[in-house]
């Protein structure tokens, strides 16, 4: 399993998070996209790998800008993240499947109407 690592202008002192992100590759007019329900967003390109890197690419613009203006975790929330624990030690837990189906329409779209690959990936958060 690869990493999806963050990078740009996240303090290193302040320490990352990993957890697993699960994410979802479908095609559809000949772009692949790949999707991550727990923080909707979408990479996408003609095959696999850009799709990736375009996803990598909106990851890390993603936590950099949310960083960078101290609403990590306050966008997390939004998103249905349950966010806790401390500054040394904080937790990060995506919201379940169940939930993510009431909360974006478009997830049953998916499952529904496109022939998809679901995969979880290691993801590196900042220790805000």
């Amino acid at each position: 399993m690869s990493k999806l690592g963050i990078k740009g202008s996240i303090p290193v002192d302040k320490g990352r998070v990993e957890l697993k992100l699960s994410l979802l590759k479908f095609k559809e007019d000949d772009i692949v996209f790949i999707y991550s329900p727990a923080l909707d967003l979408t990479g996408y390109g003609k095959d696999g790998r850009s799709a990736k890197r375009s996803f990598e690419i909106t990851l890390e613009e993603f936590v950099n800008y949310t960083t960078n203006k101290g609403t990590l975790d306050k966008e997390l929330r939004r998103l249905g993240w349950t966010v806790g624990g401390s500054k040394r030690s904080p937790k990060f837990q995506q919201p379940y499947l169940d939930e993510l189906f009431k909360a974006r329409p478009y997830l049953g779209e998916i499952f529904r109407e496109k022939e998809f690959q679901r995969f979880d990936e290691e993801v590196m958060f900042p220790a805000a």
